[in-house]
């Protein structure tokens, strides 16, 4: 029990310590607001394809500035990059609590997606800060560990919506708007820089960085496959994500609360699996276990298009919740396996803008097909899955 209880604790120093703080604050905040942004837009004026628009505007303002972002976070260093885009975001939130209809409310999105450009460093200083022997595990602790408010806040902010309508989720957003500024100051007092700024960033560099293909061609042909996923994994994942609540609250017949207790028991049971998987996660063939997380996914969508009910509905939010951890760890340690520190921003950086770019796609795509068949697009998002899994089959039968 003591020993466990230690080797928890070694996780808690440093940076890897910091990240997990700030992210499990920024959780309180999202646990609140995040699983009713799109019924928010709804009760703003939008339709289900305006919804899935504003989704696919949001990306496309992210991607615009991630790219150059991974450049910058490889010159101008992790932290300075983090605390800069933190401050902003901190200040968007307040703004949510504001917005009087739906295309307000696309603007201020389009405003924190844009803020989001410092996200490979995120990811490169926590592969800076783990040993390679733990960086699986380590992802994976990152990932989990901060959604622990997860398991009891998304019925809240359900019943503030429930109770109190608009001015429910505006609270819920003022709210967020304080724990994002302790976030900020936490950063910008406690991170360390774990590389040292080589210069200043040219205009050209920058540019270039929006020839986001041409870093294919560097790559090893599996690390392209594995960063092309996040562009197939983005897409299949706007349908619940971006219609989820919709989809529970309007079709199964749900209220906002019983949303919130679903994505709460899916935390729950991803915060379980997460921990089981830690100390073997990296033990196992990454392959395998890359294989077996978008394989998991796929199957989750598929239940939802095909069973219609609260039981699909909850079953598929577990599976899928898990799967999609369980890839996108792999795909993450995987950069650190192959990828080299000095590169690790931009292919960071390219990695995130092809998982962007696939929330484009789907946003529009997803969007069109929920409003003429709610089914359809969760069925759209397991073929794109299964489809993605192929290559993975092919090498885990070859291994056997």
């Amino acid at each position: 029990m003591c020993d466990g209880f230690v080797g928890i604790s070694e996780w808690f120093r440093g940076n890897v310590g910091v990240m997990m703080i700030s992210w499990f604050l920024f959780a309180i905040s999202g646990s609140l607001t995040m699983p009713y942004m799109s019924k928010y837009m709804h009760m703003l004026g939008a339709s289900d394809v305006e919804i899935g628009v504003v989704r696919s505007l949001g990306a496309l303002a992210v991607m615009v500035t991630i790219l150059p972002g991974g450049v910058l976070t490889d010159v101008i260093g992790r932290k300075r990059a983090i605390v800069v885009g933190t401050w902003g975001i901190s200040v968007v939130q307040f703004f949510y609590a504001l917005v009087q209809d739906w295309r307000q409310f696309a603007v201020v999105y389009v405003v924190d997606w844009a803020l989001h450009f410092y996200q490979p460093a995120l990811t490169a200083i926590l592969l800076d800060s783990l040993p390679p022997e733990k960086r699986g595990g380590g992802m994976m602790l990152t990932a989990v560990l901060p959604q622990i408010p997860w398991l009891f806040l998304p019925p809240v902010g359900g019943f503030l919506l429930d109770s109190f309508g608009l001015l429910g989720m505006r609270l819920s957003f003022l709210l967020s708007g304080a724990i994002s500024t302790a976030v900020a100051l936490l950063r910008m007092k406690a991170l360390q820089e774990t590389i040292t700024p080589r210069r200043a960033v040219s205009l050209r560099e920058l540019l270039d960085s929006y020839a986001f293909w041409r870093g294919f061609a560097s790559l090893p042909p599996f690390m392209a496959y594995v960063t092309f996923l996040g562009f197939t994994s983005s897409l299949a994942a706007v349908s619940l994500q971006t219609f989820g609540v919709l989809y529970a609250t309007n079709v199964i017949g749900i209220d906002n609360t019983s949303w919130g207790v679903i994505n709460s028991a899916a935390t729950a049971v991803g915060i379980l699996f997460g921990f089981v998987l830690m100390p073997v996660i990296d033990k196992a063939p990454r392959v395998h276990a890359l294989f077996s997380g978008l394989l998991l996914t796929a199957v989750g969508y598929l239940m939802l298009g095909v069973w219609h009910n609260v039981v699909s509905l909850v079953a598929s939010a577990i599976i899928t919740g898990i799967g999609f951890e369980i890839a996108m760890s792999i795909r993450r340690a995987l950069v650190g396996d192959y990828i080299t520190p000095d590169n690790r921003g931009r292919v960071m950086g390219l990695t995130l803008a092809l998982e962007y770019l696939g929330s484009i796609v789907g946003g529009v795509a997803t969007g069109y097909i929920y409003a003429a068949w709610p089914h359809g697009a969760f069925l759209f998002s397991s073929v794109i899955l299964f489809g993605s899994a192929i290559p993975l089959l092919f090498q885990v039968l070859a291994k056997r």
